[in-house]
Formats: structure tokens, C-alpha cells, sequence
């Protein structure tokens, strides 16, 4: 039917902008993309190299942009690791293809985990070295320094997924015209959503931006719970969150004309204690602020579970100690499991599930203290 209507010289009725000759003429026998081909375009894609720094910092780069580690590799991945291995998502096209898609944990070298291309050496040096350099005292500038390398990895790995957009186009080479139907209408989909996601980087960005230009971090908000030893967990991310921890949503992620508040959750281990800071901007209060007081409403007790449950709904970017995976029961190596496929699922709807009990039992260090940095309850 598609082949029948549209001339040679229109354009395509994909919304490629290209004419139809240029595009999708033929594509049903044009030979589909090798396994290969997609494996090279994601590493090219998650490798590249930039700083992201304002524009008005770039001149003093160095040049050599490093592979940083979003969590520090000597003080809290070695600290959870086992024969210098922790337990990780890879999040590689081989990796996906080899377990169908389902999120599996494997093993990942220190060397290797946690780390991305997104600061110059300069930059990576001067930015974090008040959390690399001192000990955490809950500072509003080192609570901002984590909010920042948190949001800059989301940042750097959304754009990675915006550039493969002509490798998403091309997935339909060698299918029949309603599967190239059914995947273009996917792909239409997925780009709404990711370019709306860009949109809102770039919004939080701008206010990161401005906070490193005036050396001001009087914006940040923070939640740090002080443990007694290292987290079993290392996580370093940034998420829009949708709902409380009492199932009341938050805001509409689905809203494309809105910006949404952002969130970012860091733990590590600074040689001396554990540390899991929940973390955001003013610009973000709203639903933040929010999110915290369910939390906080909560017995003392069920803090770290409920923590533990959020990181592992909501972000992919985690490192846990193989000791402490291999002694949770199979009930609840499956619920967290469950949890982390809902992140990654582009079918499910957005659910609270995970967030209004604890679904599982776990072995966590004591909590020694909570927090407040930058507002109050």
C-alpha cells in the first residue's frame, strides 16, 4: 500500500525528510543490519569523548579527556569488589542480545566499572576533588559535586542514545512493509521520548552550568545517610522521579510540554564510612522535596531497604559486592531483578512498584545518621 501512493521523488512516509527513492524504496530487500554493525555503532556512541563543562570553562581543558569513574575506584569499588571484580549491569548491545534483553549482573573489572568519557583530566580533577581530596562532611559544595557527576552521566549516556537514531532507522532493512510499519511507529515513539529527555537535560544543565560559573552551591539540596561501613551497593545516577514512596505521583512524565524535576543518588565509601546521598537544585524542590519526606515518613529502619529498592528501580549504572548478591535468598534476588526490568522495560507503565514496602530481606551496614543539607522537613 505504501509502495503504491508515494512517488519516487516524495518524501518518505517514515519522517526521515529524505525522498522516498532515498529512503525506504525497496527497503524489504535491501540486506539487514549486521550484528556487528550495531555492536561497533553502541561502542562508538558510549565511548565517545567530551567534556561537558559550560562552554565558558572549555578553555581551560587540558585536552585529554579521561575514562572517569563515576564511582571512585580505589576507596568504593575495591571496597566492595571480590578478586578485584564487582557485580555489574554491561550495558552493551552483545550483552543485551546475549541475555534477550533481561537485565543480568556480571562480573566487571574495578578498572572498568562506573567509568565514561565526560570530563577533560583538568576538569575531572578540579570539579570532584573535594569529594577525591577530603573527607565527606556534607558540604553544600560536595553535595553539588555528586548531584553534578551524577546528572553529567545521564547526560552523556542520553545523548549516546540520541546519536544512534540512524541506527534505530535502519533497523527495518529486509523486513516486510508492515514491519517496517510497526518498527518506524516504535522508532517515532522512542525519539519523542528521548528528544523530550534531552530537552530536560539541557533545562537542569543550564542551572549546573550557572552554579560551577559562580562557584554557588548555596541551590543544593541534599539527603545523606551516613552508614557505619561501606554500602554493598555503588550507584551514581540521575532520574525524574515519578512517584513518593506512598504511591502519590509526583509529576507527569508523560507531560512533553513540562520540564521535570531531577533527582540524583550517589553512594561510596570516603576510607572511613559508608555514604548514599540523595541529592537535587532548587529548580527541582517541588517533587523532590516530596519524594524525601515519604521516605523520611518511614520507620528509621526501613530507610536503606526502601534506598536500596529505589536505586535498583530506577538506575542502571550500579555496582554490588558479590558477597552480599550471593548470600540474598532467591525470593529476593528475583524481586530486584523484577525492580530493575520496570527500568529498563519500554513496554510497562510507569508503576510504584518497589516504593510502599519492602519486598525483600537484606543484610545492610548500620545507619548512623541522617542528614539534611540545604532545606528542612
Amino acid at each position: 500500500m505504501v509502495n503504491s501512493r508515494i512517488g519516487r521523488n516524495d518524501l518518505c512516509w517514515c519522517g526521515s525528510n529524505k525522498k522516498y527513492k532515498k529512503c525506504h524504496l525497496n527497503r524489504d530487500k535491501q540486506e539487514p543490519i549486521k550484528y556487528w554493525e550495531i555492536n561497533q555503532a553502541f561502542q562508538k556512541a558510549n565511548s565517545r569523548k567530551e567534556c561537558l563543562v559550560p562552554k565558558s570553562l572549555s578553555l581551560q581543558c587540558s585536552g585529554n579527556i579521561i575514562k572517569a569513574h563515576t564511582v571512585p575506584k580505589t576507596s568504593s569499588l575495591r571496597a566492595i569488589s571480590q578478586d578485584g571484580h564487582v557485580l555489574g549491569y554491561k550495558m552493551t548491545f552483545e550483552s543485551m542480545r546475549k541475555h534477550s534483553g533481561t537485565p543480568t549482573f556480571e562480573k566487571i573489572g574495578v578498572n572498568q566499572a562506573s567509568t565514561f568519557n565526560g570530563f577533560c583530566k583538568y576538569h575531572d580533577d578540579v570539579l570532584f576533588s573535594s569529594l577525591e581530596k577530603e573527607r565527606f562532611a556534607a558540604t553544600k559544595k560536595q553535595c553539588f559535586s555528586l548531584s553534578y557527576r551524577a546528572f553529567a552521566k545521564e547526560y552523556y549516556a542520553k545523548s549516546a542514545v540520541l546519536s544512534l537514531s540512524p541506527l534505530r532507522n535502519d533497523a527495518d532493512k529486509g523486513k516486510t512493509i508492515q514491519e517496517q510499519i510497526d518498527i518506524q511507529m516504535n522508532n517515532y515513539l522512542f525519539e519523542l521520548g528521548t528528544k523530550a529527555a534531552m530537552e530536560d537535560l539541557e533545562y537542569h544543565k543550564a542551572y549546573f552550568d550557572a552554579a560551577l560559573e559562580a562557584h554557588d552551591y548555596d541551590n543544593t539540596r541534599a539527603v545523606v545517610f551516613i552508614l557505619d561501613e561501606p554500602p554493598p551497593f555503588m550507584v551514581c545516577g540521575s532520574v525524574n522521579p515519578d512517584y513518593d514512596f506512598n504511591g502519590a505521583k509526583l509529576q507527569e512524565l508523560m507531560d512533553l510540554d513540562k520540564r521535570s524535576d531531577c533527582i540524583s543518588v550517589t553512594s561510596y565509601y570516603d576510607g572511613c564510612k559508608g555514604i548514599v546521598v540523595l541529592s537535587w537544585l532548587e529548580n527541582s524542590d517541588v517533587s523532590c522535596q516530596s519524594l524525601m519526606r515519604s521516605l523520611l515518613s518511614k520507620k528509621k529502619e526501613l530507610y536503606l531497604p526502601f534506598v536500596v529498592q529505589y536505586i535498583f528501580k530506577y538506575f542502571e549504572n550500579v555496582f554490588i559486592a558479590p558477597n552480599w548478591w550471593e548470600k540474598l535468598h532467591t525470593d529476593s534476588k528475583n524481586m530486584l531483578t523484577a525492580l530493575t526490568s520496570d527500568n529498563v522495560s519500554t513496554h510497562d507503565e510507569p508503576n510504584s512498584d518497589g516504593l510502599l514496602e519492602v519486598v525483600a530481606k537484606y543484610e545492610l551496614p548500620k545507619l548512623a545518621e541522617v542528614q539534611l543539607v540545604g532545606w528542612s522537613l
